[in-house]
Order: C-alpha cells, then structure tokens, then sequence
C-alpha cells in the first residue's frame, strides 16, 4: 500500500511548487505540519484470507482512531488510504502519542485470535513543511513520512530525525507495545539523555530520495523488529573476504609454511570471481593464530567474511580445519575438515585449495540470501543486495524470482549512475521471458532493451551491460546478428569477462557456429570456476555442444546442470535433444517427460515460436528431435509465446 500510494502521489505533491499562480487559486499555504502514515501489514494476505472479517475490523479500528484516539491527540484525519491512515498533528509528541495508542489499540483487538489474523501496524513520523489546502496536504514531507513506514516493522513507529528531537518529553508514554520511527528532522525535536528509548538507525536509503534520509525507531521494538543496526551505502557492490594463514597444530619448524601455502591458493582461486573483494595475504598474515576475534580482522581490514583455519602435518601427509565467519554477526558459516597430501598445495588444481574456495564462495552467497529476506531492502549493504538478489534470481520459484525485482530496483535508486544494476534488471527480463512468466513478450523486450540501453549510458564499456544486451537482442528481439556484435563487443571490452564469454558462445550455438560455441563457453566456465551459477554456465555449455554436434559432451554438461538445479526446463530440452541425436530414444521420452512435467503445454510449434534460431537448421533440428522424442506438433491457432 505504502509503495502505491506514495508513487501516485509524488507527481500530485510536486505540483504546488511548479506553479505560483496555481498555488494562490487554490488556496494552498505552505506551513509546518507533523505527518503520521499509519499501514496495516500483509494487508493483502488478510484480505486474500478472510476478507470480510477482515474488512470489518478495519472499519472498526478506523472509526475508533477517527473518533477516540486523533481528538485525543489533537490530530486530524486526513483521508483514509484503504488499509491505511494519514493524519496531521501540530506536535511530534501528538502524532508519536496517537502512533503509539494506535499500536495498543490493534494488540488489544488481536485478543483470541490465531496469530496469522493478529493486526500489526506500521507508522511513520516526519516534521517538516508541507502544503496544505485545508483538507489535503501536499509535499515531499508527505512522501517521507510514507517512506519511513516502509523501514518499521509489525508495531513499531519510525520517525525523521527532525521529528526525533520533538519528541523527548512523550517517550515514557511509549513503554509499551508498539514503536515509532522517524526521520532526523523529526529528531531534532527531542531532548538529549534517552537514547535507550531512541534508537538511531543511521541513514537509510528510501525510494525516489537521492540522499540517505537519517532516521530513529521511537519507543521499545515491535515484536517483529525489522530494522537491526546501521548501514553504510557508501560501501562497494562486492564484499571483501580476509583469508589468513591457516594456524599449525605441530611444532615442526619445517611445515610452518604450509598455513601460508593454504592461504595462499585459496586467494588465487577466490581472486577469480568478479563478486568477491579479496585482501591480500600481506595484510592478513599478521591476524595468523588469532583471527577467532573476527571483529577485529574485520576492523582492521575492512573484511566482511573471515577464512581461517588450521592443519596438522605429518610425514607429507596434511589434515586441515577451515572455517568462514561472517563479521555481520561474528557467526560460524561454513566449516569443513580436509586430508590429503602435502604435495596437493603445490599442484596447479589442488583439491584442498578448489574445495575450500568453491565451498566459501557458495556460503556467501548463501548467507546474503538469508540476509536479504530476513531484513527491509533499505537497512542492507549494496553487496548485500546484489549478491542475494543475482543467487535468487536463479531459484526455481516464481516468488523467489519477482522479489529480485524489487532487490535491483532498491540497488538502482541507490546507484544511479552505475552501469551493473541496471544491466542484471536486464538479464531478469530475458530470464522472465525464458522461463515463460512474461505475459507480454514485446513488452518485456522494450523493456528490456529501454534498461541495457540505460546502463550504457552510464558506461559504454560496461561488459556486463553490452553481453546482457546481446542476449536481449537473442532471445527477446531474435537479432541473432546485433546480439553477436554486442556479445563481441563484451569481450573486446573485457576478456576476463565470463558471462559476456558465455553469452556470445550462446549466441554462435545459434547462429549454428558450433566450434565457436563450444570454445566461448569453455573460457566462460575457466574464467569462472566458483561461480554460483555453475548450473546456468553448463546449461548453455550443452547448448553450445549441441551445436557443434558434441552430443556426448552436450549429455555430460546437461546432466551436470541439473544435478545442480533439477528444475531448469532448457536443460531438460537439451538432455532430450542430445539423446536423441544418439539414437538413445527410450532415455529421450523420459527426459521429455520431465520437460512437460514443467511445462504441460509445451509443443514444437511453441517451441519454435519461442526460439531466436527457428528460422536456422539448428533450431529445425532440435525440434525435429523433441518431435521424436514425442513433443506435441501443436497447431496453427495455438498461443505463441
């Protein structure tokens, strides 16, 4: 509701300030006015679940905060927003009162029922300027106190800082259920000496507000707290990984280098990966033997994550212990125990330094993915929300999937002129398309395009953006030729980059260039050995070996994939295309039963519709092996998408 209401009305509360003329014919004088924005949370799942019961309680909570708790407070109703209120106060201390007993009121009707029914409220508080005509009010004030409300959680009030420093004299009345937050103007009208009842979150980052807004939870946590400390926004899209020298757990002088021999591979493979900061050894190796205080590595380095460990060796023989640790929380993430040979460290893929690294690189991922849906968008790291939002923009579910929506365009409000937002909101449109959940194809390739287009402007020889771009042309527009100079142009750019190598491989399997195909993806999975995606990288290697007619290796990389991610319908297509062309037809029908498992109204005819190639033999080929297979023909009136 918040997100709606405030968009809609931003355009509307700017006009007053374009136009002096209007301002006198209407009325409007621009005063001091404490803003209150009260929304019920998950009110769309209440109103999905029970809405009748729902809608009466609402009714009824309404006329009690219209008529008992605003005159109590001396604040006026200003219009009710569905399954929210607006109101306007003289005081911060009113409007924080009447927040507060708005919270007592929700918990006292929550009495008796299951707690999926329970009523939580969220409240936002700002003290500034706004334009009024006597009935409604206007203004970026307005805005604010609306985006405050998105930081609290279930029964908590945040409020500006301005209306903060208002409130100093009204905080014991807050003692119980229920909180307010608010901006730093709303702070400023407090007095000092109650901090343990204002707790400052720090700049915040708010949708359609170019700087930080400073903003403090008024009065004790709500019972679903949502904000949990500080954030700096200033910070890289890419966290910073400390590895320091693993510890020996013998006294023999002669394997005392071995903890930097670790240390030393498992920062040459992390040092690959485009998504991870990694410090270097000659700062880490002083933290050897003490980097259980992972706070203070992370202080000392600017870490985010901590690898450390230990080893015991023996007669050439090596027993090793590692750990990551997230500085967030100082929590154990991974650990793991390793033998092997001594000699191992030295070999170019040593299997203790591929394990190690591989296994970090996955637990990071992992844990910013429970980060992000565990807190508020505006509160988390910018490497927070990209490394969580590109993990769960690959995940199976549709829900998982349109949230990353909502992590890239928190990452591009914050990040307006930087190119790698806006160019992986690219790479969700073409995954939208391709996964069959877009209900308008032209529309999303528009879109799509509009967005590439948008992160060029910022950097031309941005990689990521011009191989993205490339693969909108592919697999949106069918521009098999503009994708191949965009792919091109990716690598030219950047040849270390192993999306934009994986993407131009995609592109020459096609176009039916099957060698090219094969070679570029190759370098795409050597540039990028721990990627999370590994899965996705295989898939459209499979592609690519089905192209140059390797239909063994195509099995092998297909197959690969779905060990890792058994619900990614194109490589279920590609399994069933390479047994096929093997002549191993009964495998076939069982992989394609997977494939019409995910998609039941699959057919050639859609298939051909949906693929750039379909015009090319490539593409006739691999539908002639789904019809063997036994993939419905179709017919002419079925729905192309």
């Amino acid at each position: 509701m918040i997100d709606d209401a405030v968009d809609k009305g931003e355009e509307r509360a700017a006009r007053p300030e374009r136009s002096n003329l209007w301002d006198a014919g209407a009325g409007l004088v621009l005063q001091q006015t404490v803003v209150l924005l009260v929304d019920l949370v998950e009110s769309v799942r209440l109103m999905r679940e029970r809405e009748a019961f729902t809608v009466r309680r609402w009714a009824d909570f309404v006329r009690m905060a219209t008529s008992e708790i605003l005159p109590r407070h001396h604040g006026t109703l200003v219009k009710s927003l569905g399954d929210g209120l607006l109101a306007r106060f003289a005081t911060v201390p009113d409007a924080v009162n009447a927040a507060a007993e708005m919270h007592r009121a929700v918990t006292a009707q929550n009495t008796g029922l299951a707690e999926n029914q329970h009523f939580h409220l969220r409240a936002g508080v700002n003290a500034a300027m706004a334009w009024s005509d006597g009935i409604d009010i206007y203004g970026t004030g307005v805005n604010l106190a609306a985006r405050l409300a998105t930081l609290a959680g279930p029964g908590e009030t945040i409020a500006s800082a301005s209306a903060h420093e208002q409130l100093a004299t009204a905080l014991a009345s807050l003692a119980r259920p229920g909180e307010t937050i608010g901006s730093a103007a709303a702070r400023d009208e407090l007095t000092h000496g109650v901090d343990a009842s204002c707790e400052d979150l720090g700049d915040c980052i708010l949708k359609h507000f170019d700087k930080p807004v400073r903003a403090f939870r008024v009065g004790p946590a709500g019972p679903h707290p949502n904000i949990t400390s500080r954030r700096d926004y200033r910070s890289a899209m890419q966290p910073s990984i400390a590895v320091v020298p693993f510890s020996a757990r013998t006294d023999a002088p002669g394997f005392f280098d071995v903890g930097n021999l670790i240390a030393d591979s498992v920062i040459w493979r992390l040092s690959k990966s485009a998504n991870l900061k990694v410090i270097s050894r000659l700062s880490t190796a002083v933290f050897r033997g003490r980097a259980s205080d992972v706070s203070q590595v992370s202080a000392h380095l600017g870490a985010a994550y901590v690898l450390s460990g230990a080893y015991v060796a023996d007669a050439g023989k090596l027993m090793v212990s590692a750990e990551l640790s997230s500085a967030r929380d100082n929590q154990v993430l991974w650990t793991d125990r390793l033998s092997g040979d001594i000699g191992d460290l030295l070999m170019p893929e040593s299997e203790f330094a591929n394990r190690i690294a591989q296994a970090v690189h996955f637990a990071v991922f992992d844990a910013e993915v429970e980060h992000i849906l565990t807190q508020p968008l505006p509160t988390l790291e910018s490497y927070s929300l990209l490394l969580g939002g590109i993990k769960l923009m690959h995940r199976s579910s549709k829900d998982e999937f349109l949230q990353t929506r909502k992590i890239l365009d928190e990452l591009i409000n914050r990040h307006a002129r930087i190119a790698a937002p806006r160019a992986w909101l690219g790479n969700w449109y073409i995954l939208r398309v391709t996964r069959g959940w877009s209900e308008d194809r032209t529309r999303e390739a528009s879109e799509a395009l509009s967005t590439t287009h948008a992160a060029l402007d910022r950097d031309p020889s941005d990689a990521l953006a011009l191989a993205t771009e490339g693969f909108v042309y592919c697999h949106l527009l069918k521009d098999l030729d503009t994708a191949l100079k965009r792919c091109n142009q990716a690598v030219e750019t950047n040849p270390s980059h192993a999306l934009g190598w994986l993407y131009l491989g995609t592109v020459n399997a096609f176009k039916g260039d099957g060698q090219a195909a094969a070679e570029a993806t190759r370098r795409a999975m050597e540039l990028s050995p721990l990627d999370p995606q590994r899965y996705y990288f295989e898939s459209l290697s499979a592609t690519a070996a089905l192209s140059a007619h390797q239909y063994e290796s195509a099995e092998r990389l297909a197959r690969s994939s779905l060990a890792l991610n058994r619900m990614h319908l194109s490589t279920w297509r590609a399994l069933t295309i390479a047994l096929v062309s093997q002549g191993r037809l009964d495998e076939a029908r069982e992989t394609l039963a997977m494939v019409l498992q995910l998609e039941p109204t699959l057919t050639v005819e859609r298939y051909l519709a949906r693929i750039p190639n379909a015009q090319l033999e490539t593409g006739r080929h691999w539908a002639r092996c789904l019809a063997i297979a036994g993939l419905p023909a179709g017919s002419s009136s079925s729905n192309r998408h």
